[in-house]
C-alpha cells in the first residue's frame, strides 16, 4: 500500500514541464489567430463606419435635388455661414477636440444625420491626440474625396484640369472603377475635410491608411465599401518630412494610379 501512495503523489517535476510545454505550444498557436481575429474584426467595424457615411453622402443628395454635400476648404475660424460635410482641419490646435465641428448642424451638414462620433473613427487608428500635455480624443480617421461637392476657393495644391463633380447625377455612370467618396487617412496625413489625390503628378496630397494589414477601407459612389491592400511600400511606410506640406513625391507609385482611377475625369 505504500508503494501505492507514493505514486499518486503528484506530478514529477518531468512530468509538470511536459504541461507546461504543451501549454505554451497551444498558447503559441492561439495567439497568432487571436490577433488575425481582432484585426479583421476592426477592419469590418472601419467598412460599417463607411457604409454609414457612403449612406449618408447618398441620402444628402436625395434631400438636397441632387447636390452633392458640400467639401472643400473650410474657414478659420470654422464658420455656421460655410458649411461643409464636416469642418476642422487638423494643422489647428482647437480643431482636433471640438466635436461640435462635425455634430452640430450649424457646422456640419452631416449634423442632421449622424450624431455618434463613433462613426468618424477608424478602430485602428489612435485613440488619443496630445495638445501640449493633454491628451484628446482622436475626432476623425476619414476624408471626402476632393473632387466631390467642393464649394469655395480651389486648392491651388491640386489640378483644376479635372472635373469636380456638384451633382450626383453628373457622376459618370461609365467609370469601370466607379469613383470613391470616403477613404481611411493615414493619422499623420489627415487634415482638411477632403482627400486630396494628386491627379497631374506622381506625389501624395494625403497617404490613405494602411493599418488594416497593409491595406486600408474605401467607400464608394454607389454605396459600396470595400478593403484594399496596397502594392508599395512606401504607400504603407507612409513617410514624409511635413505630413501638412501636402506634398510627397512618389514616381512610379502603382498605389497612386489606382486611387487616380477612382478620383475624377479630366474635363
Amino acid at each position: 500500500m505504500r508503494a501505492i501512495s507514493k505514486r499518486n503523489r503528484g506530478f514529477t517535476l518531468i512530468e509538470l514541464l511536459v504541461v507546461v510545454a504543451i501549454i505554451a505550444i497551444l498558447a503559441s498557436l492561439l495567439l497568432p489567430a487571436l490577433a488575425r481575429a481582432k484585426a479583421e474584426a476592426k477592419k469590418i467595424q472601419c467598412i460599417n463606419n463607411q457604409r454609414q457615411l457612403a449612406t449618408t453622402w447618398i441620402m444628402y443628395s436625395a434631400d438636397n435635388s441632387d447636390l452633392l454635400v458640400a467639401n472643400g476648404i473650410c474657414s478659420e475660424p470654422p464658420s455656421t455661414a460655410h458649411k461643409l460635410w464636416v469642418q476642422g482641419a487638423f494643422t489647428y490646435p482647437d480643431d482636433n477636440t471640438n466635436y461640435a465641428l462635425m455634430l452640430d448642424p450649424k457646422y456640419a451638414l452631416f449634423g442632421n444625420y449622424l450624431q455618434t462620433t463613433k462613426v468618424y473613427v477608424c478602430p485602428t487608428d489612435r485613440s488619443t491626440v496630445k495638445l501640449g500635455n493633454q491628451l484628446y480624443p482622436k475626432l476623425r480617421s476619414y476624408s471626402l474625396n476632393g473632387y466631390l461637392g467642393w464649394e469655395g476657393d480651389w486648392d491651388v495644391r491640386l489640378s483644376s484640369l479635372y472635373k469636380v463633380f456638384p451633382k450626383h447625377s453628373a457622376i459618370p455612370p461609365g467609370m469601370p472603377a466607379g469613383i470613391f467618396t470616403f477613404i481611411d487617412v493615414q493619422p499623420d496625413s489627415i487634415c482638411w475635410p477632403y482627400f486630396g489625390v494628386q491627379m497631374a503628378d506622381d506625389s501624395f496630397f494625403n497617404f490613405p491608411n494602411s493599418s488594416h494589414n497593409r491595406g486600408g477601407v474605401v467607400s464608394f459612389a454607389d454605396g459600396h465599401v470595400e478593403y484594399h491592400r496596397w502594392r508599395d511600400q512606401r504607400t504603407i511606410t507612409a513617410y514624409s518630412s511635413d505630413y501638412h506640406r501636402h506634398y510627397d513625391p512618389s514616381p512610379g507609385n502603382q498605389d497612386l494610379v489606382w486611387l487616380r482611377n477612382r478620383t475624377t475625369i479630366r474635363k
